[in-house]
């Protein structure tokens, strides 16, 4: 069985709104395996979570396909009905992880109940989707529930089922909320950068979490994020994004050893854990409803050419697994 399972390939994704037309996501490339993690990292309003949208079926309304592939599992998803993706695919073989453990609880429901919700939408895994639940049933997602819990380190599991989301701390919230994604036993994981609102202790502890169960349960895991620190504790592979499209790939201590992109050397200098003076990149990413010509990055970089205003660059393969967007990119 071969272990890709899930493919992105020349991805372009216009949003039609009052003020024109945004383009969002502009030939974006990607491929996950089966338990690995790779990260997608890159500035706000640079496209990642429209990514993770798009991957899931849940991009907004005015939301149109222009170019491009989803496969998952070899099977194109990226024109299915979004009844289809609902009813199969997510929640069922690809679960979710959201941003906020605050806000992604109902405060009024029990834990368990919002839980078990989750799999009478997707199923128990092996089982088809019942729209009426025994008693039998419900004994048998409640097992399931507390052994998702176990792995995922939630103390006394049996009994914070039925405890409120006020109960738990962010960090045991956020817990529960990986809990929720694995619970139908998913081939895939999609968390959109989960550790954000966490203290950096508890953010180690998820990164960590999310590692071992990538391995555990050999799912394939796409993390989101605008931390290269986070990323590097977590991913086996990276693409780096800016303004909607794809301006490196590789394995993840290669990139960070030596980034061949300006931009993913920019972003790198920027953070406060690299060695040397902390450095910042000039301007802001460029609206999407008018997004510079040729390379997108060529306003803001300091190594840019006439040639880079005109031309967009190819996607060049450099090194063993490194793809590179960029004229000063050199062929393998």
């Amino acid at each position: 069985m071969s272990r890709l399972l899930l493919e992105v390939k020349n991805l372009r994704i216009r949003v039609r709104g009052d003020e024109g037309d945004a383009h969002i996501l502009d030939f974006v490339d990607l491929t996950v395996d089966r338990g690995e993690v790779v990260g997608v990292v890159g500035e706000s309003g640079c496209g990642k979570s429209t990514l993770l949208k798009a991957v899931l079926g849940l991009l907004p309304r005015g939301a149109e396909l222009l170019d491009g592939e989803i496969r998952f599992k070899g099977e194109d998803i990226a024109r299915l009905p979004r009844a289809e993706i609902a009813r199969r695919i997510r929640g069922r073989a690809m679960g979710f992880v959201p941003q906020d453990p605050f806000q992604s609880f109902n405060p009024v429901f029990t834990v368990g109940r919002q839980m078990m919700e989750i799999l009478r939408w997707s199923g128990l895994p092996g089982e088809a989707v019942r729209s009426r639940w025994t008693a039998d049933t419900k004994a048998r997602a409640r097992a399931r529930l507390i052994e998702t819990l176990k792995a995922v380190q939630i103390p006394d599991p049996e009994h914070a089922l039925d405890r409120y989301p006020h109960q738990f701390s962010g960090g045991q919230r956020q817990r529960i909320l990986i809990a929720g994604a694995l619970a139908a036993r998913p081939e895939a994981i999609l968390a959109d950068e989960p550790t954000t609102a966490l203290d950096v202790t508890t953010q180690m502890q998820i990164l960590r979490l999310l590692r071992e169960l990538a391995r555990e349960f050999d799912v394939a895991m796409l993390f989101v994020s605008h931390d290269f620190g986070a990323v590097a504790q977590l991913c086996d592979r990276v693409s780096v994004m800016y303004a909607g499209q794809t301006v490196e790939t590789g394995p993840t201590t290669d990139v960070i050893a030596a980034p061949q992109h300006p931009y993913a050397r920019a972003l790198l200098a920027c953070h406060p854990d690299r060695d040397g003076p902390l450095e910042g990149i000039r301007g802001q990413v460029g609206s999407p409803l008018a997004p510079p010509p040729g390379c997108r990055f060529h306003p803001r970089c300091g190594e840019a050419e006439s040639v880079c205003s005109t031309a967009r660059p190819d996607y060049v393969h450099t090194t063993a697994g490194r793809h590179v967007a960029c004229i000063h990119a050199r062929p393998a």
